[in-house]
């Protein structure tokens, strides 16, 4: 049981560490205006119709490998529900995806690509670590 959170707890703050880590080489490739507020939709609006399609294949990159790399970690660190520790950790990195795409409007096409994205990494990740093994229901 404290492995399996351990390994939950683990790979969200994989997951989160690695959006933070392509977000900064999204804002030192592509920087924002000094001061925007991106807890303000209408500010930063006019920042996002500025941007182009590289920086938005960032923000996409960044919650796909988080979702990837965070449920791997999870998967391969779980040992009694290694499926459980990545459908947590994969639905926490979508959860926190939806949040920022409602928090900050962003475009329609990157939003379900993201979402897709999400899904289909974290899935595969999931089966690249537990493969077909069945899961241990015993502690």
């Amino acid at each position: 049981m404290i492995r399996n959170t351990a390994a939950i707890v683990g790979g969200i703050v994989i997951a989160f560490l690695t959006v933070m880590l392509v977000d900064m080489l999204n804002h030192t490739i592509f920087p924002p205006p000094s001061g925007l507020d991106f807890s303000n939709p209408e500010a930063t609006r006019p920042y996002l119709d500025t941007l182009p399609v590289g920086a938005f294949l960032l923000i996409m990159a960044s919650s796909v490998v988080a979702a990837f790399v965070g449920t791997l970690a999870a998967s391969y660190a779980g040992t009694i529900r290694p499926r459980s520790c990545a459908i947590i950790v994969g639905g926490m990195v979508f959860a926190a995806t939806v949040a920022n795409f409602i928090a900050i409007p962003h475009p329609m096409w990157l939003t379900i690509a993201t979402l897709l994205g999400i899904v289909v990494s974290a899935w595969l990740a999931m089966w690249i670590a537990t493969g077909s093994t069945a899961e241990v229901t015993s502690d």
